[in-house]
């Protein structure tokens, strides 16, 4: 089933369009909403608000059902804590959330509800960062790095299905990565091998992919790239390709990061042009 952490606000609205285009594709066709009254806003604005939410579903055969949950106490971490009590930790669990509309000094993820939604893994989550509203949350050209992680590749698969009939291109990136100090020193054969090897790594993974997803196969193309920089090769093929969507695995070093600035996680929340889905399995 596909839950859905809202908020309230404008950015949750938008959020929400995601949730409801997954439940339409889920099995269950239901979206549960729920919201942790922190009394920011009030709860019968929400109530007005999820009725409005409730019509659109049922515009496209989507059962929905809200929660209002009271908040144990105020905070990030008390959220997150009312949150997961009220999510089941199943495999087949999804949970929606948002990140910052504007990162201020904190960044877009960086000690958020989400970011702890992510690194906690008792069920699937899926944070999106919305930069296009007028997409309604309904992608149809995505942009997904791969990094060999059989169990991130899995949870990519699952959402994906649920975006599958409204898709028109998939394109893998895996990049090669190496330090840079060793970047700057980097032969073409060097470079070649490493190449080889990340195409080795990729081998049939279009096809497969197509396949279980329920695509045409020339809708899924890959590219390996070798640098010492993935965000920025991220953004770039998601600027070259006009993606709607970037899909991305969150790594807990990334999610657990002390640093925010050069966290490539937020590097790519903050510079790539279309919306950003940052999503751990279980």
């Amino acid at each position: 089933m596909i839950h859905l952490a809202y908020d309230g606000s404008i950015n949750g609205d938008w959020v929400a369009w995601y949730a409801v285009n997954l439940a339409r594709h889920d099995p269950d066709h239901h979206l549960r909403v729920i919201y942790v009254n922190t009394d920011e806003i009030r709860a019968d604005e929400v109530r007005d608000k999820a009725e409005l939410l409730k019509r659109e579903c049922a515009d496209v055969g989507v059962e929905m059902s809200l929660d209002v949950v009271a908040s144990s106490g105020s905070g990030a971490d008390r959220i997150f804590h009312d949150l997961k009590a009220h999510v089941p930790a199943t495999p087949e669990t999804l949970l929606v959330c948002g990140a910052r509309l504007k990162p201020g000094g904190s960044g877009y993820l960086t000690a958020t509800v989400s970011a702890k939604l992510l690194s906690d893994k008792s069920f699937s989550v899926m944070a999106v960062r919305v930069a296009q509203p007028g997409l309604l949350g309904a992608p149809r050209r995505f942009l997904v790095p791969v990094a060999g992680d059989l169990e991130g590749y899995l949870t990519a698969v699952e959402i994906l299905k649920r975006f599958a009939p409204d898709i028109e291109r998939i394109q893998l990136l895996r990049v090669m990565m190496i330090k840079r100090q060793l970047f700057r020193r980097l032969l073409n054969n060097q470079a070649q091998s490493l190449r080889e090897k990340g195409w080795a790594s990729l081998k049939g993974l279009s096809v497969e992919l197509a396949n279980a997803i329920g695509l045409d196969h020339w809708k899924v193309d890959a590219n390996v790239k070798v640098s010492d920089d993935w965000a920025q090769e991220v953004i770039i093929d998601a600027n070259r390709h006009k993606s709607h969507l970037v899909l991305m695995e969150a790594s807990w070093r990334d999610l657990s990061a002390p640093f925010l600035y050069g966290n490539p996680i937020e590097v790519v929340l903050r510079d790539t042009p279309c919306d950003v889905a940052i999503y751990r399995g279980v």
